[in-house]
């Protein structure tokens, strides 16, 4: 294969890859790789005692985990108000 022919599948690859759109699938998968490189150069953060005993409270037990955050009802500002308000 000639260097002119060479240089044309490259020039022609990269037209091509101007267009790609990746599928959901694919930006997944993505993610994923991007998550696990971020714990393996940063690591998780240190496990403590209070998080131990949250979730020990509900080991070999049928009921789901109560999220309190869920249940409060949060204020909204003057300003975010308005934006409800209008619409």
């Amino acid at each position: 294969m000639t260097e002119e022919q060479r240089i044309a599948i490259i020039a022609n690859a990269h037209r091509e890859s101007k267009n790609f759109r990746p599928n959901s699938e694919i930006m997944e998968l993505v993610g994923e790789l991007q998550a696990e490189t971020f714990v393996l150069n940063n690591g998780l953060r240190k496990v403590e005692q209070e998080d131990v005993s949250d979730e020990a409270q509900y080991l070999l037990k049928d009921i789901a985990e109560e999220i309190d955050e869920e249940d409060k009802e949060i204020g909204l500002s003057d300003e975010m108000k308005g934006v409800y308000d209008d619409s």
